[in-house]
């Protein structure tokens, strides 16, 4: 097999894939992590939670920030 220059490849930056890249560096591998989602910069996180708009993902009333809110979701009618 030709030499590559990762001795592994972490597919999926979620917390199982970041935690295994991060134990694996710290034992000296090589490691690619390959992620599909958003590249996140620092102005995308609010800084209180008080900022509904960047810090609820509710598309319907508009708001598109990071964490997701289900209503009703396991609610039988």
């Amino acid at each position: 097999m030709a030499d590559t220059p990762y001795d592994y490849i972490v597919i999926g930056s979620g917390f199982g894939g970041s935690v295994a890249a991060m134990r694996l560096s710290e034992k000296g591998y090589r490691v690619l992590v390959l992620e599909k989602g958003k590249r996140w910069a620092a102005s995308d996180f609010p800084k209180s939670n008080w900022n509904l708009r960047k810090f609820l993902w509710i598309p319907f009333l508009r708001c598109f920030g990071i964490m997701q809110m289900s209503f009703f979701k396991n609610c039988l009618y």
